[in-house]
């Protein structure tokens, strides 16, 4: 009999209780948990293995249930699953994870040594990573999922604002908008280069250790700025969920490559 009861840590009791709770409330329940501690939840034909791990960092950090109840939300979507491309193309994305994710069927792009793109369907804040079968079911090919990617983050960088903050006249840039998980993704929009320029110039820096969290600065301010932003690069990227990395970036018209790391 497999033993739905979480381990003996008292804060990931809360969260997987919360989570059990709020998935037999939309009708479903936990077919299994294994060795490693992975939720298996059975909808339709398809067993999703989900991880608390981003849940539980994020809600140990705030204790904001959301956290939770957008999880619940994207594993019920699923059982809605939606195969025509036009309803689904507006709500294409991209995410970011590191290069040691189980890709399986996910397509994914490698970015740098350590972390990889990925495409999503945005789900009312919560992400389903778009896998082989998807593109199938939707008869599209990877070049059109990327375009139709791009096409989007250049609708929503139009509600980007970037507020800048002056430390001793270096100017570093945090990314305003309402849709958070998305701050770091709008950064890869081929038109990124039209929102910074006349700020902060171009090619810039930036920094994304998780995906609502981003700092950018100019091609001058490098060493005034990476000498100074670990601490907090470190702090995102250890105490809070979905993780990415911590390496400094270079945005160019070539390529996005790692400068650096924490």
């Amino acid at each position: 009999m497999t033993n739905f009861s979480a381990n003996n840590n008292q804060k990931e009791d809360v969260v997987f209780n919360k989570f059990k709770k709020q998935l037999e409330k939309n009708g479903l329940s936990i077919e299994s948990i294994d060795a490693d501690g992975f939720i298996y939840v059975n909808i339709g034909e398809t067993d999703l293995k989900i991880s608390l791990e981003n849940v539980r960092r994020n809600y140990e950090r705030d204790f904001d249930e959301r956290h939770i109840a957008d999880l619940v939300e994207v594993i019920v979507q699923h059982s809605f699953k939606i195969e025509d491309w036009e309803q689904v193309k507006d709500k294409i994305y991209l995410q970011f994870v590191p290069n040691d994710f189980e890709f399986e069927n996910i397509i994914n792009e490698k970015i740098t040594n350590e972390f990889s793109k990925v495409f999503a369907l945005n789900l009312n804040n919560g992400f389903s990573f778009i896998t082989n079968d998807d593109l199938s079911d939707w008869k599209i090919d990877v070049t059109e999922l990327e375009k139709q990617a791009d096409l989007n983050l250049g609708i929503l960088l139009e509600k980007v604002k970037i507020e800048f903050e002056d430390i001793d006249n270096h100017k570093l840039g945090m990314i305003n908008l309402e849709e958070v998980s998305l701050k770091s993704s709008c950064l890869f929009s081929s038109k990124i280069k039209d929102l910074v320029e006349n700020n902060i110039g171009f090619p810039f820096y930036a920094v994304i250790p998780v995906n609502d969290f981003c700092y950018i600065f100019a091609e001058e301010d490098f060493e005034y700025f990476s000498q100074r932003l670990g601490s907090v690069v470190l702090d995102e990227y250890n105490n809070s969920g979905y993780p990415i990395t911590t390496e400094i970036l270079k945005f160019s018209e070539t390529a996005v490559e790692a400068i650096g790391k924490y």
